[in-house]
């Protein structure tokens, strides 16, 4: 009980973009804080609370925290209905893990049926994975600017690359 009223009182200091600054105050307030956040991350996804989800998530990149990419990507790969996968997918670009290019490129496999026209989450994908900046991540990032990848898809894939001259690719053609 002692431990869900500390996860109350910091999820109601996370308000809004969080600085490290921000994340160091609210961690030197709550001691501990750093070695049980990934563990009510997990608790507050098994019950769908995806907003106390991303406070803790956005509080956790901030510190730094070891294991939250790997509970992040375990979320990710649930693939559950109701979960804001963009802030997911840029907290786990933002904190570079290259063990979670896997699993940032099978969001965007999954979600590109039901992502257009724009394909915003892809976009995330692309950008988390340009982030991360691996081989690996650019050899994914690489497929999607293949032909069975979406106009939009395949053009912000090769403008993170760099080579949509190179591709042929036509702003206006991969855009319009």
């Amino acid at each position: 009980m002692a431990e869900r009223a500390e996860a109350d009182l910091v999820e109601s200091r996370v308000n809004g973009f969080l600085t490290e600054q921000d994340a160091r105050s609210i961690a030197d307030l709550h001691p501990g804080l750093c070695e049980v956040v990934v563990s009510w991350i997990r608790e507050a996804a098994s019950v769908g609370s995806w907003t106390r989800v991303e406070k803790f998530a956005n509080l956790a990149a901030a510190l730094r925290v070891a294991g939250l990419s790997e509970v992040l990507q375990e979320i990710l790969d649930s693939n559950v209905a109701g979960l804001n996968k963009e802030d997911l997918v840029d907290i786990l670009g933002e904190i570079r893990d290259p063990s979670a290019v896997a699993s940032l490129f099978r969001v965007a496999e999954g979600s590109v049926s039901e992502d257009a026209p724009a394909y915003w989450l892809c976009q995330k994908v692309i950008s988390s994975l340009g982030e991360i900046g691996t081989p690996e991540a650019s050899d994914l990032i690489r497929q999607m600017t293949g032909e069975s990848w979406p106009d939009a898809v395949r053009w912000h894939a090769a403008v993170e690359l760099e080579i949509e001259d190179e591709l042929g690719f036509d702003e206006d053609q991969m855009l319009g």
